[in-house]
C-alpha cells in the first residue's frame, strides 16, 4: 500500500472489532471464523464506507487527464482490503470481492463523507440544484446541445470519442434532471420532505431512541440534504419509488431500454469501453440518438404526470 492511502501508515492498524452492516459489530477472530458470505458482506460495508466510485462525486477534466481525486486517490480495491482484513479474513476472499469491485470501477476515491468538510459539499451540491429555476427546460436545452454536436465533424478515432461523451452525457442529463424535481419540489412544499422520510427505506431503519427525538429532529433536514446530494440518481428502480411515494408520480412502466443505456454508460465512464465480458462498446450516431429520443421520451412522461407542470416534447 502506497503512502497516499486513505489512511496514513500511523492510522492503519488492525481494529479489534469490525463493523456489521446491521449496525452491530463483529471480533476479528469472529469474523476469522466466519463464513464466506458474513466476511463478503463485512468487507463490502467497510469499503463503501470509505471509498467510492470516482464518477459519482469527483470532477472530471479531460484537459487535465481524467478525474481530479479531491478526496484522494486513485486507490485500488485490492490494496485497500488487504490494508484492512489481510490475516483475519482468507486471501481468496478478499480477492473475490476485490474481483466484484474493479468489474464496478478500476480505481477508487475517498468517500466524501469520510473527508474533511463533506457536509458543507453536500450543502453546496444540494442548494445549487435546488436553485435551477427550471429543471425541464434546462434538460431540453442539454438534448439540444447534443443533438448540434452528433453534427461536428471528426476524424474517425476522435469521432468514436464524441459519440462516447455524448452517450454519457445523455444519462448525466436524466440524473440531473430527476435530482433536480426531487429537490426542487422539497423545497417548495417542506411536507413532501416528511414523505421521503416515511417512505425511504434508509430512513426507516434508522432507529433512536426517545431521548434522541428532539436531537434528531434539528438535523433531520440536514439528513434528507445528505441523502439527495449522495443519491445515485442512474440507479432508477431506486428513484422509481422515490417518486412514487414522495411527489406522486410513476415513471413509466417500459424502462428497458434505459436500463441498457446506463450498464453501456457504466461500461464507457468505468472501463473506457470495454464490456464486461470483452471487446468494446463501438457507438454509431444512431444509438445517440435513439438515447435522446428515450431519455426525452421517459422526461416526458415524467413531467405529463406531475400535477404542476405539464410541458412534454412535441
Amino acid at each position: 500500500m502506497d503512502q497516499d492511502s486513505l489512511f496514513g501508515d500511523e492510522q492503519r492498524h488492525q481494529p479489534l472489532l469490525f463493523d456489521l452492516p446491521d449496525g452491530g459489530t463483529i471480533s476479528a477472530a469472529a469474523l476469522g471464523r466466519a463464513d464466506r458470505e458474513t466476511q463478503i458482506d463485512v468487507m463490502r460495508y467497510w469499503f463503501g464506507r470509505y471509498y467510492e466510485d470516482p464518477a459519482e462525486n469527483t470532477p472530471y477534466q479531460s484537459a487535465e487527464g481524467g478525474y481530479i481525486y479531491i478526496w484522494g486517490g486513485p486507490y485500488d480495491a485490492k490494496e485497500e482490503l488487504e490494508g484492512e482484513f489481510s490475516g483475519v479474513v482468507p486471501d481468496e476472499v478478499i480477492e473475490e470481492l476485490a474481483a466484484e469491485l474493479s468489474h464496478i470501477s478500476w480505481e477508487w476515491t475517498g468517500h466524501p463523507d469520510s473527508s474533511e468538510g463533506s457536509d458543507e459539499f453536500d450543502n453546496y451540491l444540494y442548494q445549487s440544484i435546488a436553485a435551477i429555476p427550471d429543471h425541464f427546460k434546462g434538460f431540453k436545452e442539454g438534448t439540444v446541445n447534443i443533438r448540434r454536436l452528433l453534427e461536428v465533424k471528426a476524424e474517425a478515432a476522435d469521432r468514436q470519442l464524441l459519440l462516447r461523451l455524448l452517450y454519457s452525457n445523455a444519462i448525466t442529463l436524466l440524473e440531473t434532471y430527476l435530482s433536480g424535481i426531487v429537490i426542487s419540489s422539497i423545497n417548495v412544499d417542506p411536507t413532501l420532505a416528511r414523505k421521503l422520510v416515511e417512505t425511504t427505506p434508509e430512513f426507516q431503519a434508522t432507529k433512536i431512541t426517545l431521548s434522541e427525538v428532539f436531537k434528531e429532529s434539528e438535523t433531520i433536514n440536514q439528513k434528507i440534504e445528505k441523502y439527495l446530494s449522495e443519491f445515485m440518481w442512474h440507479r432508477l428502480e431506486k428513484a422509481k419509488p422515490m417518486f412514487r411515494d414522495t411527489l406522486g408520480v410513476e415513471f413509466p412502466h417500459d424502462m428497458k431500454e434505459l436500463f441498457q443505456a446506463i450498464l453501456v454508460r457504466h461500461d464507457l465512464v468505468h472501463r473506457n469501453g470495454t464490456k464486461k465480458g470483452g471487446g468494446e462498446h463501438v457507438l454509431q450516431e444512431g444509438d445517440v440518438l435513439n438515447l435522446i429520443d428515450a431519455v426525452e421520451k421517459f422526461v416526458s412522461e415524467i413531467e405529463a404526470k406531475r400535477p404542476y407542470s405539464s410541458q412534454i416534447f412535441p
